[in-house]
């Protein structure tokens, strides 16, 4: 539902709940209501509640911290009007030129006549205020489309009337709750003011509510008691707090208040055995954003934009989420609910803000979607969905320490945080800051130099969250898990020789000859630099991923770093000789960062929507004219046969387990009952204890050795590929566990349609063509070099450019070669005739030869080559048989949540 003036108004873009539908209890008040809380209308909250009777009243004392957020006074709100005809003309000449009758871009299709905008205007109003529509839009068309998205959602809340209507802000409200004009003036990212040390207030009622809860309330007034006043002093009183982290994560330079409530008789305690903290169930963190506005009389104040909530659950995959977005007024929050296209919440979502109310200059503002939520919070540093409040990061330090700016001035209240969170009763297992760990001790290995801890610890809050082990980006990528910017993981010492996993760049590279040069490139030779300094490409993904905006810090800290260690050609200088050239490389990057970065004048968003429409429908949707005629003709007269199914599911040794703590193996397991050559060393021994072996099947190594690099291990398109591609050219990689292999509402297989005219495993059928030819999308061979990244899966083929130009997409086509290459029996062998990518493999040979030769027989003359129409056939059906093994795989096993272990894995056997 969405608020206006007018009343509620169902139907709309925003949708009408979050999450699960909440479920009534016998004798409990809905959660969509918790209990004695203001209306978001009325003007009430500012008192303690009942549940305070008798609690001594806290104190506060003025915050000392550096880091301030006075808040605006007013805002300046002007009645836009609009009328329908006019309203007609900014579709069309926003989506005709793709979508209006006769043109169907992407299977839409509109006519901007009454009715049919009544019926697709919600559809319309929730891609272009996602930011999806136009496609790959600058920032002014981001904007554009953002305001028609407005007109729209307002027409629709306003009956659709033929004539004039008013333009509302979505989600606005009226009423709602005003910040005392102290406690705006006085905000810091600790709060108003600082309560003095005695134990904190509690709110029993909101704490047994949240531990029924189901979903979020609609309004950000409905949850903690006096949480929409800002007002530190009330909000003790109740058990709230603020707290603000040693390294800020970037976010499009807004400033940031971050708020918890531990319920009441728990503790947030400290593990020193693991140096985690362990966060009792049903605690709630909030964290609100501003961004400065100047008024009409030149004061730069800073507003509200968004209030995020978590509530955190065990397991951390049953955490309630959401974000709370205020009305221009600032004076209501109301719960996003701007739905993905299967219509599930949230989606990314673009406002617009004014920045300056004298000139009416605005901003675009992204609000990241449900998705880009959990890829940041899955690597949570205590696997409980929380960033932000870990032991080092609440443990402040003063500038110039622990990786912390120099020329930060961090205040008396900042540094003594930890302690003050102690005495409220906050934290427990810990008497002092002085008993929590610190980042430049943390692990085995110690920091080169300042340049490396100051990088660390900026990796900390923007790029650890994804690579450590539990994080999106090694969990959908094993092949980059070198790359751990946990503390104590990868970055000090850094080995300054390794590569990609592709094996073709270097992360760093030391060697070249004009330091300051290269750092202005297009294409920096070292690629942790280019991946922080550059937009996304064909090669890489701008990071940090998730994030709007240009950080310039992040290419400055990185190239700092790259010039403060041992070059090779300094090797033979002087003690004094070596120091003078890294002056002089520091210096260069100084200046090369300053020349070539710059705060974006407004935000570019690429919105990411990896779901499927509802009902289901296929991609190509000319695939029952496409398959079975030619070139096509071949994925019908292919049989798929009970053989086909079982050795999808056949477990074959491919390698060793890789071993690591926690995993425990088998140390009396016999020899398997064919021992290859793969398995021995030249003594005749086993590589490592039988125990170790490595099984895998035909349809996990085919899915995870080629279509996971863009679908992702789960098979949701959530990968990195599947991001660079959006970004470069709009091309939305599919989610195959809730499209293809899904089911409707009615619960009927999608896979139902495809056995309808293909007959039995007609869905395998569509699969492959899909995978070979029946997309539209192209990839670059440049694209396909960076993004294919076997790392432990057991597959080899050709990294030659010109194979992939013969292949195609990064699908069927990678089978192809790796049959080629069991064709040839030059599989896993390293050998440069044909190249082969991946001379681990060698133990995957004899999967991949039974996948290849499936009904496929193997003839010399087809090993020799000399027919080379047989040739062909041949590797036609061996991709065919490698398409099929990744179905079953996804039919039996993904689509049931199932991910088959890698043997990085074994913990997850």
């Amino acid at each position: 539902m969405v608020m206006t003036r007018n009343g509620l108004v169902t139907g709309l873009a925003l949708g009408v709940s979050m999450f699960v539908v909440a479920t009534t209890m016998g004798g409990c008040p809905s959660p969509e209501k918790p209990v004695d809380v203001p209306d978001a209308g009325s003007p009430g909250g500012d008192g303690p509640g009942p549940d305070d009777a008798g609690t001594p009243r806290l104190t506060c004392a003025p915050a000392r911290s550096n880091e301030r957020i006075p808040m605006r006074r007013a805002a300046t709100r002007e009645v836009v009007t609009e009328t329908f005809d006019n309203l007609r003309v900014r579709v069309d000449a926003q989506c005709g030129s793709c979508h209006k009758a006769p043109e169907i871009r992407g299977g839409f299709q509109y006519t901007s006549d009454l009715a049919s905008l009544r019926e697709l205007a919600p559809a319309m109003a929730r891609m272009a205020t996602q930011g999806a529509m136009p496609p790959l839009p600058s920032s002014e068309q981001l904007k554009q489309a953002v305001a028609l998205g407005q007109a729209l959602s307002s027409w629709l809340a306003q009956g659709t009337p033929e004539g004039a209507f008013e333009v509302r802000e979505e989600g606005s409200s009226d009423g709602g709750v005003d910040v005392a004009r102290g406690v705006g003036e006085a905000m810091t990212d600790l709060g108003n003011c600082i309560p003095e040390n005695a134990p904190l207030g509690s709110d029993p009622e909101k704490d047994a509510w949240f531990a029924r809860a189901t979903a979020l309330p609609r309004f950000l007034s409905e949850t903690d008691t006096d949480i929409v006043t800002f007002d530190a002093e009330k909000l003790a009183q109740h058990g709230t707090v603020a707290f603000a982290p040693t390294y800020p994560l970037f976010s499009d330079h807004a400033k940031k208040l971050r708020q918890v409530h531990v319920p009441a008789g728990t503790s947030i305690r400290y593990d020193s055995k693991t140096k985690h903290f362990e966060i009792p169930p049903n605690t709630r963190f909030y964290k609100t954003f501003f961004k400065p506005v100047k008024d009409a009389q030149g004061q730069v104040g800073y507003r509200k934009i968004e209030t995020r909530l978590i509530v955190v659950r065990q397991p951390w995959k049953d955490s309630l989420f959401g974000t709370y977005i205020w009305n221009e007024d600032e004076t209501v929050a109301e719960l996003h609910e701007l739905r993905y296209r299967d219509g599930s919440s949230f989606s990314d979502r673009v406002i617009v803000y004014r920045t300056d109310e004298a000139t009416g200059a605005t901003r675009n503002y992204a609000i990241p979607g449900r998705h880009r939520c959990i890829d940041c919070h899955t690597g949570s540093e205590g696997q409980n969905f929380v960033l932000g409040f870990t032991p080092l990061q609440l443990n402040r330090r003063p500038g110039g320490e622990g990786g912390v700016d120099a020329e930060t001035d961090v205040l008396e209240d900042e540094l003594s945080q930890v302690d003050r969170l102690i005495r409220y009763g906050v934290l427990t297992g810990i008497n002092s800051s002085a008993d929590l760990p610190r980042l430049e001790t943390y692990g085995s290995k110690r920091p080169r130099n300042t340049q490396e801890l100051e990088l660390q610890g900026y990796f900390i809050a923007n790029c650890a969250q994804c690579h450590n082990p539990n994080g999106f980006a090694v969990i959908s990528n094993p092949a980059i898990a070198s790359l751990d910017f946990s503390a104590g993981g990868s970055l000090f010492q850094f080995p300054t020789t390794l590569k990609e996993s592709n094996g073709l760049r270097s992360y760093v590279n030391l060697g070249v000859t004009d330091f300051a040069a290269d750092l202005r490139s297009p294409t920096p030779s070292s690629t942790l630099f280019q991946r922080v300094a550059r937009d996304t490409d064909e090669r890489i993904i701008h990071m940090p991923a998730n994030v709007p905006g240009q950080d310039c810090r992040a290419p400055l800290l990185v190239a700092r770093w790259l010039a403060s260690l041992d070059w090779p050609r300094d090797s033979g200088l002087s003690t004094t000789q070596k120091e003078a050239n890294r002056q002089e490389r520091l210096r260069q990057a100084e200046l090369a960062v300053k020349e070539t970065c710059e705060d974006p004048p407004d935000v570019r968003w690429i919105s990411e929507d990896f779901t499927d429409k509802v009902p289901y429908e296929p991609r190509n949707t000319h695939w029952q004219s496409s398959i079975g005629v030619p070139p096509f003709d071949y994925l019908t007269r292919y049989p798929i046969t009970e053989a086909h199914e079982a050795l999808a599911h056949q477990r074959i040794p491919t390698n060793f387990w890789t071993p690591k703590p926690g995993c425990h193996f088998d140390t009396n397991a016999p020899p398997p009952g064919t021992i290859e050559p793969w398995m021995m060393d030249r003594l005749g021994n086993p590589k490592q204890p039988w125990g170790e072996l490595y099984s895998t099947t035909p349809g996990a190594a085919v899915f995870q050795g080629i279509c996971a690099n863009c679908h992702g291990r789960a098979g949701d398109g959530q990968s990195g590929a599947a991001k660079t591609l959006v970004a470069l050219n709009g091309a939305r990689v599919a989610n195959l566990a809730k499209g293809l292999f899904g089911t409707s509402s009615t619960g009927e297989p999608h896979l139902a349609m495809f056995e309808r005219v293909l007959g039995q495993h007609g869905g395998a059928r569509y699969m492959t063509w899909m995978a070979a030819g029946g997309t539209t999308v192209t990839f670059t061979p440049e694209f396909m070099q960076a993004w294919i990244k076997y790392g432990e899966v057991d597959i080899d083929f050709s990294p030659r450019e010109t194979d992939w130009g013969k292949w195609g997409a990064n699908m069927l086509g990678a089978a192809r070669g790796a049959c080629d290459l069991v064709r040839v029996g030059k599989f896993g062998t390293g050998s440069s005739e044909p190249p082969s990518g991946n001379p681990s493999a060698i133990g995957g040979a004899t999967l991949w030869r039974k996948i290849c030769t499936l009904d496929n027989p193997l003839t010399p003359e087809i090993e020799a080559g000399t027919d080379s129409a047989a040739v062909s056939e041949w590797l036609q059906h061996a991709q065919f048989n490698a398409g099929v093994m990744a179905y079953f795989y996804l039919r039996d096993e993904l689509s049931k949540g199932r991910i088959y272990p890698l043997r990085g894995e074994c913990d997850k056997r």
